[in-house]
């Protein structure tokens, strides 16, 4: 166990990405679909973009990259359905929160159909818990992959809460794309939050001084880090290198795509492997569960049923969005909030319920 004490300093992962035994899926499954999807999904859409530009020089926004966009948004709108296996089908979780997932999500669906206000603050806080909620699923690989290796729960999580904020959100903070995400702030024009709508042009003008807070915080979250990880080691911790993997290749993503991308090409990016993560945990974690449901041998039923219902869930949110109906958005708008809500106690690395 990691927490046995050592008097020399362990720098050596604990594990090889090629040992199956510390791996989710395993090796070569974990580097497509969990450690590895954020530079997956980053060189994808950066050769798709590349390939679209030889072919049309001049078609900045050209069948392919309007196509390419599209298929994300509809990936990133169909995952936030795909929670429902694990919170409804999932006895033992549905138990454990029966009203929260019953009682709850009618109230917020009402509320959103009966105040139009409600619905606009809904969708600005729905894009900012969305930053958070991408962190924090970064930080979740990164405490399942401890929870493998034989660490603690609860070993470093602070400081592993920290880190992982830290790589997704400074680069954010850091880069152009702050104020794509203070923008929506106008949404809120005409409601009781109407003074929200100054804030990106009060902080658009210290833009430079926001820049630098953004990366001196990002260093020094780093530095403390790399003590506390130090520290850690003295007492005989030795990171997996799942876990290592995660955080460097997410932070190293974060930077390219938040940091020296356009915002809409990073924002595709990060949902891309954003959803193909989730994709991937939830049928590990409950495909089984579905296919028992269905009877023994159905599981590419359970598969199919599960892929193209969350891909219908997510043309539908499309056609929400692009529309004006309260009626038909509400639902969905609460769905995402509801999405967020629920990752945060439907997965416990500390209650080992991953």
């Amino acid at each position: 166990m990691a927490t046995q004490y050592s008097s020399s300093f362990e720098a050596v992962p604990s594990a090889a990405l090629s040992d199956p035994a510390h791996a989710i899926l395993g090796p070569r499954r974990d580097a497509f679909f969990f450690w590895g999807a954020p530079l997956v999904a980053f060189l994808l859409i950066q050769a798709w973009l590349r390939g679209s530009d030889r072919l049309a020089p001049q078609a900045a926004t050209g069948p392919m990259v309007i196509g390419l966009f599209g298929v994300i948004s509809v990936l990133t709108w169909a995952h936030l359905i795909a929670v429902v296996p694990r919170a409804y089908l999932n006895r033992e979780v549905f138990d454990a929160y029966r009203t929260r997932l019953t009682l709850v999500p009618l109230v917020l669906i009402t509320s959103l159909l009966l105040s139009p206000t409600a619905l606009v603050i809904a969708a600005v806080i729905a894009v900012f818990w969305d930053v958070h909620h991408s962190a924090m699923q970064n930080f979740g690989f990164a405490r399942i992959y401890d929870l493998k290796a034989g660490n603690s729960p609860q070993q470093l999580r602070a400081t592993d809460l920290r880190l992982n904020w830290a790589l997704y959100v400074g680069p954010i903070a850091a880069g152009a794309a702050l104020a794509t995400h203070l923008s929506h702030f106008q949404r809120l024009d005409g409601t009781m939050l109407h003074a929200l709508t100054a804030l990106p042009g009060v902080l658009a003008a210290e833009n430079h001084g926001i820049r630098l807070a953004a990366i001196s915080l990002y260093t020094i979250v780093l530095g403390w880090t790399a003590v506390d990880y130090y520290r850690a080691s003295q007492r005989g911790y030795r990171p997996p290198a799942h876990k290592l993997a995660t955080m460097i290749v997410t932070g190293a993503v974060s930077i390219l795509a938040w940091g020296f991308s356009p915002p809409l090409v990073a924002l595709a990016t990060v949902n891309l492997y954003h959803a193909i993560q989730y994709f991937a945990l939830v049928w590990a974690k409950e495909g089984g569960r579905m296919t028992d449901k269905l009877g023994r041998g159905s599981r590419k039923r359970a598969a199919l049923l599960f892929f193209a219902g969350s891909g219908i869930f997510g043309l539908g949110y499309a056609a929400a969005a692009s529309g004006h109906l309260k009626w038909y958005v509400a639902p969905f708008i609460a769905c995402s909030l509801l999405h967020f809500w629920y990752d945060g106690f439907v997965w416990s690395v500390r209650k080992r319920q991953v």
